[in-house]
């Protein structure tokens, strides 16, 4: 059964919404600081201290990767609180900042990416329930573990 608020379909399974907008709660307080974290710590190439920044093909498929994860989250969010929910596309537009700020292909890259990953979010999950707010949550350690790979291996260590 489900009930349509504001045009958005919403299960009204076991699960109150009231128990969804804590589930998001708890994603937003617990989870994501984790990841902005990580994609604040990814820093661009002209940081490095003057050194040369080769960036491997690992970074470009992490980093497309990691725009895909934030794509499909933002759908969910999007899907659950709404059109003026941009959490997740706000992490998106900062790591464009970081390791994009100019047009090229990288950026290009990137948001297709995050693009694919809206349009693939919003076609899994075309109501509000509780699988599309457990998979808002996998996304979000997906995208920390991305982060957290790219960090590691893309950030020099002082020695």
């Amino acid at each position: 059964m489900s009930t349509e608020a504001a045009g958005i379909a919403f299960d009204t399974g076991k699960t109150s919404m009231t128990q969804k907008a804590l589930d998001l709660k708890h994603i937003a307080r617990v989870i994501l600081p984790g990841v902005a974290a990580c994609i604040a710590s990814v820093l661009p190439a002209s940081t490095q201290l003057d050194q040369p920044f080769v960036r491997s093909q690992d970074y470009f498929r992490d980093v497309i990767s990691l725009s895909e994860t934030l794509g499909k989250a933002h759908s969910i969010r999007v899907l659950c609180n709404g059109r003026n929910d941009q959490y997740w596309r706000s992490y998106m537009l900062r790591l464009l900042e970081l390791e994009a700020p100019y047009g090229g292909g990288l950026r290009s890259s990137m948001v297709n990416g995050f693009n694919a990953g809206f349009s693939s979010g919003q076609s899994e999950h075309r109501a509000c329930s509780n699988e599309a707010v457990a998979a808002e949550k996998t996304y979000a350690e997906t995208g920390q573990a991305l982060a957290n790979q790219l960090a590691a291996a893309n950030i020099p260590t002082d020695r």
